[in-house]
């Protein structure tokens, strides 16, 4: 079976879609800043407390996601080849991880999910979690890691 190895760092956010992150986060913010100007400045008592802090609040989770997204994903992969199972994704704090073929006891996949379960033979699962990866790179890494593990005798179960 050939080798795969997919750089995931190009697939990243578009520059339209970081721009209308700000944009939204933007409006959102200066949103709560009018309601404070209007019941600090203005004195207008229909303004109420919960709105204000609603809006920073949103404000703040749409930031913080177009933080995530504007940040730069550098190095991030998958590789699967004839000696091991390399990868390096993540949202905050990516680590780079590797396993040996010769390591890995049995492979589980699990039903309808983006994920799969190296049982290793020291006994240590590792959860490969592929949900943040795009849908059609995560099934083809599936589907490689199945077949490899099919051809070199590994105990593949779906579970669900």
């Amino acid at each position: 079976m050939e080798d795969l190895k997919l750089n995931l760092s190009k697939n990243e956010f578009s520059t339209g879609r970081k721009t209308l992150l700000w944009i939204v986060g933007s409006l959102f913010l200066f949103g709560g800043l009018w309601d404070l100007y209007m019941k600090l400045v203005k004195h207008d008592g229909t303004v109420q407390v919960g709105l204000t802090v609603a809006l920073f609040g949103i404000s703040a989770f749409i930031f913080f996601i177009a933080i995530l997204a504007s940040g730069r994903k550098r190095k991030h992969f998958f590789n699967v080849n004839n000696e091991s199972i390399s990868y390096r994704f993540g949202l905050l704090f990516p680590r780079q991880r590797s396993h040996k073929w010769s390591d890995i006891k049995e492979v589980l996949m699990i039903y309808r999910q983006r994920k799969a379960i190296l049982v290793l033979d020291n006994g240590k699962k590792e959860v490969l979690n592929l949900n943040w990866i795009q849908r059609t790179n995560s099934k083809i890494i599936l589907k490689h890691i199945y077949y490899a593990s099919r051809i070199r005798g590994l105990q593949v179960k779906k579970i669900k």
